[in-house]
């Protein structure tokens, strides 16, 4: 008797399937061998269609659209809505955007050498000569000097010397100002 006063207490979880392996075996084990509790258990049964079939199932129309929508209505963090705007901008324009990129490059690049390939290729020996001038004004001035010119070589000295032949040209030469 004691035994049927335990398996009782199992009758509701068994029928739901919420003992463990070895329990569930028990009960069953149990429930083949006396009746009381085999009527006990078709009684749990019987209990949980009827409850069942009192409850009104909810109308599934709809529902996983008002699920998606109040999902929607939950403000996300910053860095996820700015990582899906940027996923949504690369999608149709990861190919354009390349060729612009691209482009774009090819345009800056052309513009920064273009003046000196031009010069490189008329005047291939004034390119050292030009860049040197760029670079050292101490050493224009010292060569300056060193020639024969009286130039202090502590004032700055001009960085691009200008020579015409034409008579008429007026030439004014000033110092690179600080």
């Amino acid at each position: 008797m004691a035994a049927c006063d335990q398996v009782k207490l199992l009758l509701g979880p068994f029928e739901d399937g919420e003992l463990e392996p070895h329990e569930m075996e028990d009960v069953a084990l149990h429930i083949v061998t006396c009746h009381g509790c085999k009527d006990a258990l078709d009684d749990y049964r019987s209990l949980a269609v009827a409850l069942r079939d009192c409850l009104p199932q909810p109308a599934l129309e709809g529902f996983a659209a008002g699920v998606l929508a109040r999902i929607e209505e939950i403000p996300q963090p910053f860095r996820l809505r700015w990582r899906s705007y940027l996923e949504a901008l690369s999608e149709p324009l990861s190919a354009a955007t390349l060729v612009a990129a691209g482009a774009f490059v090819a345009l800056v690049t052309a513009w920064l050498v273009t003046p000196y390939a031009h010069l490189l290729l008329h005047h291939p020996s004034n390119l050292n000569q030009v860049a040197s001038v760029q670079n050292d004004s101490t050493t224009t001035a010292q060569r300056m000097n060193a020639a024969g010119h009286d130039a202090p070589l502590d004032q700055p000295q001009p960085s691009v010397l200008a020579l015409s032949n034409d008579p008429t040209t007026t030439v004014i030469w000033l110092p690179n100002q600080p």
